[in-house]
């Protein structure tokens, strides 16, 4: 943590928030390029083993699964962790506290702001699944690579799908997708932003919440962590 009484290096901060910013841009084009090299290996595979309709389910289980882990990333980083935290502070936690305090921040970030993190979370398992996994030759490979190439271009999607969300006039395509719950909506979305948002986490789609706000289920996993951890 910064000691309040002394100064901050303002160039310093700059330099480390530019090299970041590097980062995620060079991470975005990697998981472009790796999503690409994927898909043709994908296509490959469907003219050699076909069952499309089994890869139709395989798409949205992994749609669905992206939500749900959106919801549980988006609970962690509101309930436990600070902005000091090594690692996972600064770039998921802080951004998550701060949206409380300004939602409508999230719509002066530029597009490499909103979903730069995203790309630097996926692509390390997208390039393990591109390198090891013979996606075009072995029908598991095929299945499985499917569904983890759906869910990571999933997950790199959420947070816009969240900016989207806080526009009160999204782009007309958006706003159909919205409407059909294929996408995140602001008046779905809106339930968590009410104090002491503690509800419907669930941020690519909201698929998850009205169920687990059923069940209780983020009650009770703080419960649980918060018997855990220590401290």
């Amino acid at each position: 943590m910064t000691n309040p009484a002394l100064p901050i290096d303002k160039d310093t901060a700059e330099e480390g928030f530019s090299a970041f910013r590097l980062l995620q841009t060079i991470a975005f084009i990697a998981f472009g390029a790796t999503s690409i090299v994927l898909t043709i290996e994908i296509v490959e595979g469907a003219q050699t083993f076909g069952r499309l309709w089994l890869i139709l389910i395989v798409v949205l289980a992994a749609y669905a699964l992206a939500d749900f882990v959106s919801g549980f990333v988006h609970f962690l980083a509101d309930n436990f962790g600070s902005p000091e935290t090594p690692l996972f502070g600064k770039a998921f936690v802080m951004p998550f506290r701060e949206h409380h305090k300004d939602p409508t921040g999230i719509l002066r970030h530029p597009f490499m702001i909103a979903n730069g993190n995203n790309c630097l979370v996926a692509l390390p398992p997208l390039l393990v699944i591109l390198v090891f996994v013979p996606v075009d030759t072995s029908f598991g490979g095929y299945v499985f690579g499917t569904f983890f190439l759906a869910f990571s271009l999933a997950i790199f999607l959420t947070n816009q799908f969240h900016k989207w969300a806080h526009m009160e006039t999204p782009p007309r395509l958006v706003a159909w997708f919205q409407a059909r719950g294929l996408i995140l909506s602001k008046a779905h979305h809106d339930i968590h932003h009410v104090s002491p948002f503690d509800t419907y986490y669930c941020i690519t789609a909201g698929w998850w919440n009205p169920f687990l706000q059923r069940i209780r289920f983020f009650e009770r996993m703080a419960l649980v962590i918060r018997r855990i951890l220590p401290g």
